[in-house]
Formats: C-alpha cells, sequence, structure tokens
C-alpha cells in the first residue's frame, strides 16, 4: 500500500495518508469513520458486512512458520518439512522441544513459541490453518506475544529456540530472494511422509515461493487474500484509486512481494467496483 500510495500521488492530485495497526485497527476506523479506505488481511465476518463494509480482493499472500537460521535442528527440518498437524503440535505446546519433533536427542532444545498481540490477520490466518482455533488460543500459549511482523521477526533471531509466523515477505530480503538474516522459513510436509519431496521444496527463493501460492501448490489457508475495504461502496478520489489499484496498480504486486490475481479474478472486482456491491 505504501508503494500504491507512492505511485498514484505522482500523476493524481490527492493525498494519501498510510498507516498501520493490524487488521482490526482498520476494520474498526473504517466502521467508525475515521478513514476513507482501510487494508484487511483477512475475510470481512458477516457481522461486519451487516455494519455496511464492502471490500475487495487486491492481492494475495501468505503466512509462514518462521524459526531461528541457527535452530538446533534446522537440517532436519529442511530435510523433511513440518506437517500441519506437527505445527499445531509446537504452536499448541503438545510438543514443547525440538528433538522431540524430528526424533532426535537435543540438548537446551526447548521450544519458545511467539504470538501476536496485535488485533492481526496473520495471526487469524495462523490460528485457522494450524485448526478451528483464535488468535487468542494462540496468545495464551505462546511464550511472548510481539507487535506486528517485525517485531515478531526480531523475537525470532534473538532466540535459537524461537518459532514465530510471519508475512512471507518477512522471511526474505527482497532485494535479492534470499532469507532474511537470522531467519528461515518453515517448510511444509504436504503429503505427510515425513520427507521434503521435490514439489514441495520451493522455499529456498521468495520468488519461488511467490510462485507456489498463486499455483495454489502452498494451501490457503495459511496463504491468504489481502483486501481493501470501505464504508460502503468506495467513492469519489477513493473509487478512483482503487481503479487504479485493479488496473495499472497491479504491475506493482510481484516486484514488492505479493502475488497478482489472475485477470479473471481482477475483472470480477473492477465489476465490484463499479456497481457498488458484490453479486
Amino acid at each position: 500500500m505504501n508503494v500504491w500510495a507512492a505511485e498514484y500521488q505522482k500523476n493524481h492530485e490527492v493525498i494519501l495518508e498510510v498507516s498501520g495497526g493490524g487488521a482490526g485497527k482498520g476494520m474498526s476506523d473504517v466502521i467508525n469513520g475515521q478513514v476513507d479506505i482501510a487494508m484487511c488481511s483477512r475475510p470481512v465476518r458477516e457481522e461486519e458486512l451487516q455494519q455496511g463494509v464492502f471490500y475487495l480482493s487486491v492481492a494475495k499472500d501468505a503466512v509462514i512458520a518462521t524459526i531461528n537460521a541457527e535452530n538446533p535442528v534446522l537440517k532436519e527440518i529442511r530435510e523433511q518439512g513440518l506437517t500441519p498437524a506437527d505445527l499445531e503440535a509446537v504452536f499448541l505446546k503438545k510438543i514443547t522441544h525440538w528433538g522431540e519433533l524430528v526424533g532426535k536427542k537435543v540438548d537446551n532444545d526447548k521450544i519458545i513459541v511467539l504470538g501476536r498481540s496485535d488485533a492481526s490477520g496473520a495471526a487469524k490466518v495462523w490460528a485457522s490453518f494450524l485448526g478451528n482455533y483464535t488468535q487468542s488460543d494462540l496468545q495464551e500459549k505462546a511464550d511472548a506475544n510481539y507487535n506486528g511482523d517485525q517485531a515478531m521477526c526480531s523475537g525470532v533471531k534473538s532466540n535459537i529456540n524461537s518459532i514465530g509466523f510471519n508475512n512471507m515477505n518477512y522471511a526474505y530480503d527482497i532485494e535479492n530472494e534470499n532469507f532474511a538474516e537470522h531467519i528461515r522459513p518453515v517448510p511444509l510436509d504436504l503429503d505427510n511422509n515425513n520427507k521434503l519431496d521435490v514439489y514441495e521444496d520451493f522455499y529456498n527463493k521468495r520468488n519461488d515461493l511467490v510462485t507456489k501460492v498463486s499455483e495454489g501448490i502452498y494451501p490457503s489457508p495459511p496463504s491468504r487474500l489481502e483486501y481493501v475495504i470501505s464504508k460502503g461502496p468506495f467513492q469519489g478520489q477513493s473509487k478512483k484509486f482503487m481503479q487504479w489499484v485493479l488496473t495499472e496498480g497491479q504491475t506493482l504486486v510481484t516486484e514488492n512481494g505479493y502475488v497478482q490475481l489472475p485477470q479473471e479474478d481482477l475483472n470480477r472486482e473492477l465489476h465490484y467496483l463499479k456497481i457498488g456491491c458484490r453479486e
């Protein structure tokens, strides 16, 4: 959104002020009329629709588990991946030591589980991926909770036994596509065979993961649609901006670490923007 705002303002006489705070804050600010539009990185709820919230899908990304680059069983995790059941057991404290997770004796390997303290779309999507859980469930089990992706990354970097979850951009250096410093993504063992097969091994470069999210190989959840929301249909300058986001603005999506929607989906969102409702 920062990139879109900066680029749009170069050729349009409008000021776009962008701030963060989590999906929950964006939602409440739109409903309360404090902002014209907001970002939301989780599905819009029925009760929010009843309050007049209108949404458009603008891009896609993914939430991934992140661990320290010096994790004591990194080699084993890279070779076999972790299943959704493994990750559920870790984040819900059913498994509490790294060695136990991979069947290896390891000293000083107590798992440090991290959660999100803010109203986070990523946390809601990750909880949904793990099972029928809420963000509060993860917060209660976590050893520490952090406000925002950047703080979560700092928590993962600070202890070799930590595990958290982040928007995929935070696990990589967007400039060179390689891993972010001291951070490693946790690969998913999608077929539960205790081995990271060739078709499951797409985490070494950010663009490889982006491709698999686009193709639907990386599952949803924890891949997710990103939305822009308003109170009622988009109007005036907001509508013009959203028209641009769904057309010219899409050329900026992939290079900034997100997944562009298929043209068919973009055409559908443009139709909803035009008529002011979702049929």
